[in-house]
């Protein structure tokens, strides 16, 4: 059933492009949504990496950062950096309310995560924003990459599962201890649809994942068996102060 809905989602943006030319994400060119000049451009994230949070290390060892400071979730991952068109394209989603374009990347996702992750799990939720951002947005951008891939893989769609319970200051220039800080608390689940299932939580970009740690510990908490999660992009190291 989720199959054929996610054809019918894929069959839904084909034919708008039809109706309404695209331009490119990336670097605005027209032609295409995200066009073969900026996927070749997008610095992705392969193996060999940290078994943990997914960022390269020379020979697949866990990292210093987790070996000091094991993440709650299972395990994450990043399709590319956050830089360059894939920089451009995130920022567009967020702020020129592009949504066609998340269904663009969000099958570079589907396509990383069949090639190297293949995680076994249940349900597939977006992370939350609070009730105050989205009156401001509009819509959460994270809820855009979600449901695609859980049509893709064929997984169920529980938005609702995880909920922001208390407003955040943006983590912009936040180190990673004051942004643990910053997050602690702010999210809880629902065991009606967590208890004893793997959870894969979906973002757009991670820093330091201490937003999706905080959410892992809420699921956690509501009785998950594990989690994991998956973003379009990776902040490098470089750019997150520890």
């Amino acid at each position: 059933m989720r199959e054929a809905a996610y054809r019918a989602y894929r069959v839904f943006w084909q034919s708008l492009d039809l109706l309404y030319p695209p331009e490119c994400g990336g670097c605005g060119q027209p032609g295409a949504r995200w066009c073969a000049r900026c996927d070749t451009a997008a610095e992705r994230l392969t193996p060999p990496w940290c078994p943990s949070c997914g960022m390269p290390t020379p020979d697949g060892e866990i990292c210093l950062r987790c070996r000091e400071h094991p993440p709650v979730l299972q395990a994450f991952r990043s399709w590319a950096f956050f830089d360059g068109p894939v920089r451009n394209a995130l920022h567009r989603i967020k702020y020129r309310r592009d949504i066609a374009l998340a269904d663009a990347l969000a099958l570079q996702m589907l396509k990383m995560y069949r090639t190297y992750l293949n995680w076994n799990v249940d349900v597939v939720l977006p992370v939350p924003l609070s009730s105050q951002r989205l009156r401001e947005r509009g819509y959460n951008q994270a809820a855009l990459f979600a449901l695609p891939l859980a049509l893709g893989l064929d997984v169920p769609y529980r938005p609702k599962t995880l909920q922001r319970v208390r407003h955040t200051r943006s983590q912009v220039d936040l180190s990673w201890g004051e942004r643990r800080k910053n997050v602690a608390g702010a999210f809880a689940a629902s065991s009606d649809g967590v208890s004893g299932k793997t959870i894969l939580l979906v973002d757009d970009v991670i820093t330091t994942g201490a937003t999706l740690n905080a959410c892992a510990s809420a699921l956690l908490a509501a009785g998950a068996r594990a989690v994991y999660a998956f973003s379009v992009a990776r902040t490098p190291l470089r750019s997150a102060a520890p």
